[in-house]
């Protein structure tokens, strides 16, 4: 909460420069509190200290840059850094990345509304190479309904935002489960029915 209360007084300050900062960095790898943020970011547009659209539109922009500079960054050097640490030796790995690009479209829409899992993805969508505009696309969509449902559901509260926020943390929690359980289970399945086929055959 200290961490906020931080966040707070500077985004009055700097309003949307803050605003974009907080959100990218966030969206990058920091572990910041991005969704109580919009959330006060839409409870303050309510009483006018701040455009809803613009912040809106701030929001889903640093949020995809945010995404798209990890994606770049193991786009560019994250091959390197796999044979670096060998992982392109483990079986498992290699599995896991082909079926991250083969369920790309999906993998990367849906891990947007799973804060941390939503960093990890970037990187594993660079590392293998899932083409940009597939995961620009996605990555928009996603990037549009959760901000957009945080500012939204700020503004229509107002001041009661920071009663719902410890709510609103709880259900994304368990949202991030719940893709993180839907996406391991279907690259298991993906990965088991390959070992039932040659099994078959024989």
């Amino acid at each position: 909460m200290d961490i906020l209360a931080a966040l707070l007084s500077w985004l009055l300050l700097y309003k949307y420069a803050a605003l974009f900062a907080i959100v990218y960095s966030a969206a990058l790898l920091l572990p910041l509190p991005a969704n109580a943020t919009l959330l006060a970011v839409g409870a303050f547009s309510s009483r006018g200290y701040f455009n809803f659209w613009l912040s809106l539109a701030l929001a889903v922009g640093a949020n995809t840059l945010g995404d798209l500079t990890g994606y770049a960054i193991t786009r560019r050097w994250g091959e390197t850094v796999t044979h670096a640490l060998r992982l392109h030796k483990f079986h498992f790995f290699s599995q896991l990345a082909e079926e991250f690009r083969t369920d790309a479209a999906i993998t990367v829409f849906i891990t947007r509304f799973a804060s941390s899992l939503s960093t990890i993805s970037n990187f594993l969508a660079g590392l293998v190479e899932v083409p940009f505009g597939t995961f620009l696309f996605y990555d928009l969509v996603g990037n549009f309904i959760e901000p957009g449902a945080a500012l939204s559901l700020g503004y229509l509260v107002g001041d009661y935002w920071n009663d719902l926020s410890g709510t609103f943390e709880t259900v994304t929690g368990v949202i991030a489960v719940a893709v993180i359980i839907f996406v391991l289970t279907r690259i298991s399945r993906r990965i088991a029915k390959k070992y039932e086929r040659p099994r078959k055959e024989k």
